[in-house]
């Protein structure tokens, strides 16, 4: 079967006041039509979401992980004569507070859009 405009699904779209002439210049500096460029950013925003929603995910494995290992080191920790795993424990305990702040930021992101 032929694929014509006629045969593809449409949509109309209300654009607020002055934004059909953003996205008119920004294809024509792009050598798209219209048309071409708002379904490629469409398309680039629903490929980040799922990207966004894997990456909070994967953050939020990793500071679980974080934390285990911070137990293990805490427990190490009170035996004798163990300055090195001290100095490790509060490595590990800050990368941890840093990615559990950036998985608190990421999932605000993802679920304010």
């Amino acid at each position: 079967m032929n694929v014509t405009s006629r045969t593809v699904d449409k949509f109309v779209v209300r654009l607020p006041d002055g934004m059909r002439d953003r996205i008119n210049l920004v294809a024509r500096t792009n050598h798209r039509s219209m048309n071409s460029e708002i379904l490629e950013r469409l398309g680039r925003t629903l490929i980040e979401d799922a990207t966004g929603i894997l990456n909070v995910e994967y953050m939020e494995q990793l500071s679980n992980r974080c934390k285990e290992l911070e137990a293990q080191l805490e427990a190490l920790r009170k035996q004798p004569s163990l300055d090195v795993l001290t100095r490790a424990l509060q490595q590990v305990t800050s990368r941890c507070e840093e990615l559990e702040d950036r998985a608190s930021g990421a999932m605000l992101k993802v679920a304010h859009g």
